[in-house]
């Protein structure tokens, strides 16, 4: 009489950690979407700089590497001309780099304040002959 219940007590706990066994771990809803940190940087933007020089530059998503930027027209050298920034949250890093077919060298940071629409750069461009601090302020334009 004994084995019986032995029997269906057995089977009653394989038949519970069968079903448990089978719940998801996670519910997917509580899941948070990663958000690209570079997005808030893509767009047009007004540069103003210390020595009230003012221009244009275009910031893009660099589609080879998923932290990157690419920025045409850093410094007014050009549309066709393009540096790179790593993005970590709202910090810019400008890795020292070359341009304008490697005469002009260009290093430095930049800092995006809690409205997302202005950015901070302190950066540094030798062409050679003069090195110049650079102390400037990005204002967006448009996404």
């Amino acid at each position: 009489m004994k084995k019986p219940i032995l029997y269906f007590f057995v089977a009653v706990i394989s038949i519970v950690g069968v079903f448990t066994a089978c719940q998801p771990d996670d519910n997917p809803d509580d899941i948070t979407p990663v958000v690209d940190a570079r997005l808030k940087y893509q767009g047009v933007w007004n540069c103003t700089e210390s020595s009230t020089m003012s221009y244009t530059v275009n910031i893009s998503l660099d589609t080879v590497n998923g932290t990157q930027i690419k920025m045409f027209n850093f410094h007014n050298l050009g549309f066709e001309e393009f540096s790179f920034g790593i993005v970590s949250n709202n910090t810019i890093t400008l890795p020292s780099q070359t341009m304008c077919l490697g005469t002009t060298t260009i290093e430095g940071t930049a800092t995006m304040q809690t409205n997302n629409t202005t950015v901070d750069f302190y950066y540094t461009v030798n062409d050679g002959v003069n090195l110049d601090t650079i102390q400037a302020v990005y204002t967006k334009q448009s996404s």
